[in-house]
């Protein structure tokens, strides 16, 4: 992961082992914690604050360990074509996007999907990008206009 603080690259943080492949997020993670993990995040308090005794914090983080291990859904592995990867990650953006839509409030997540792959061989390369063009290349052209 490259965290970036306004504006300025803090450097990399390795997420998992060399050897180990994954799906990372952040940000409005709702709908992806429920995709992916199988449950909200918020199930370990909800049942706590049903079960009696109440557990302890350290319980608690035991079960989501648990549910997490046992529920997930295993979407990607090694060999995984880039493009496969390049289409689950714009199926989860899209995903976060028609989720944050139809929750209570104003939408948290939106706009153009960008992507781009980093791979070994290529590096860096944009997949899907937003342009922005100066206002003379944006006019709105009618028919039989020759703008």
């Amino acid at each position: 992961m490259i965290q970036i603080e306004n504006g300025v690259p803090k450097g990399a943080v390795l997420l998992r082992k060399e050897d180990e492949v994954g799906i990372s997020w952040g940000g409005e993670g709702e709908a992806i914690f429920r995709l992916i993990l199988g449950f909200s995040p918020h199930l370990p308090q909800a049942l706590a604050s049903v079960i009696t005794p109440s557990p302890s914090q350290v319980e608690l983080d035991r079960l989501a360990a648990h549910l997490k291990k046992a529920l997930q859904a295993r979407l990607v592995f090694a060999p995984m074509p880039i493009q496969d990867t390049i289409d689950l990650a714009e199926f989860l953006v899209h995903t976060a996007i028609m989720y944050s839509r139809f929750t209570p409030g104003a939408p948290s997540v939106g706009g153009p999907i960008e992507i781009a792959a980093i791979t070994k061989h290529e590096g860096f390369k944009w997949i899907c990008r937003k342009h922005y063009y100066s206002k003379e290349f944006n006019l709105e052209t009618r028919h039989g206009d020759s703008h």
